[in-house]
């Protein structure tokens, strides 16, 4: 069986580093990279966490917590990753079992247990798929996600607002030519693809104003190379290039950086980037990321805690919870 010595070893990092991080200590000043590194090396190791103290073995709830993405997928997106961490720690405090069901590849969830006190859905899901998971338990959270008619709890951002602010934000400093980097997001296992909210909310508040420009606009999914490919097609258009692109996530700017510098343009005198989600590697890659701050471990934490609502006040009434936002500007926009 592996232990914490061998994931160390694998990871290039110390012992203690290695139980701190698994343990999702939250006072550990580590980079992201670093987490990554780790979790991967325990994953690749296949390690199990010792068997848990009697506190926890006579936990006062069980929950599940059911995400859209592999483990792999999540590990490559620092804002899932961060709402996990935050479902985590509101799980600790309040002493509840948290069994994580992550995607295996297609729609029908293995759950190893018959029923949850509460089921937290981590992303967008299907209605058949929620419905599925109630015959696990009736008391249902989504994060990320929005329930048509108020049929569930739900925890989410609002990126309707988010991408007026940001470009009201472009705007007042005059730029005419804003290009948009975006994706989109797809269940895994159906052919159901979402369009982005941000990618829509551009298009129709540049349309009403004029600014619109199509061949500005490039879709792909949300990780660092396609940001990175996605840009190197805007720069390619020569004398058609934006002076601005809002970037619908931190991983598609910061492969978008990297782009822009092999080209040899200056950030931000000649291309500004302003972006969504302030991961913890936007305030250390250079230049700095301009970027919307989403308080993505609050979100986690509010979701446990409408779940405990749902269980010990019978409440039935569903309840929406928008999480606050900051524009943060840094050194990548004037």
């Amino acid at each position: 069986m592996a232990t914490i010595r061998d994931i160390a070893l694998l990871a290039d990092v110390s012992p203690a580093t290695v139980s701190r991080v698994l343990n999702h200590d939250e006072t550990i000043h580590v980079s992201l990279e670093t987490k990554k590194r780790v979790f991967e090396a325990a994953e690749q190791l296949s390690y199990q966490k010792p068997i848990r103290t009697n506190k926890q073995m006579n936990a006062t709830h069980s929950f599940a917590l059911v995400h859209w993405y592999d483990e792999v997928q999540e590990l490559n997106d620092p804002y899932f990753l961060s709402i996990r961490i935050g479902i985590e720690n509101e799980c600790k405090l309040n002493n509840i079992s948290l069994t994580k069901i992550f995607n295996n590849g297609n729609e029908n969830y293995q759950f190893p247990e018959q029923k949850y006190d509460g089921i937290i859905v981590l992303g967008k899901f299907e209605h058949q798929q929620l419905k599925h998971f109630q015959n696990y338990s009736k008391n249902l959270v989504l994060v990320h996600g929005i329930a048509p008619k108020f049929e569930y709890d739900c925890v989410t951002a609002d990126f309707k607002e988010i991408t007026h602010d940001i470009l009201d934000c472009i705007l007042k400093k005059g730029h005419k030519k804003i290009g948009f980097i975006g994706g989109r997001e797809k269940i895994i296992g159906t052919d159901h693809t979402f369009e982005d909210e941000r990618e829509i909310v551009f298009q129709n508040y540049l349309k009403k104003i004029d600014l619109y420009n199509e061949n500005l606009v490039k879709i792909g999914h949300f990780n660092y190379k396609d940001g990175y490919l996605l840009m190197k097609q805007l720069l390619a258009q020569q004398n058609n290039i934006p002076t601005c692109v809002f970037t619908a996530s931190d991983t598609l700017a910061i492969g978008a950086l990297r782009a822009i510098k092999e080209a040899n343009i200056k950030i931000p005198e000649q291309i500004s980037i302003i972006s969504c989600n302030d991961i913890p590697t936007s305030k250390y890659i250079s230049p700095t990321l301009s970027t919307v701050k989403i308080y993505t471990e609050f979100m986690g934490s509010q979701s446990v805690k409408l779940l405990l609502e749902q269980i010990n006040e019978n409440r039935k009434e569903k309840i929406r919870v928008i999480v606050p936002h900051k524009i943060i500007i840094r050194e990548s926009f004037c």
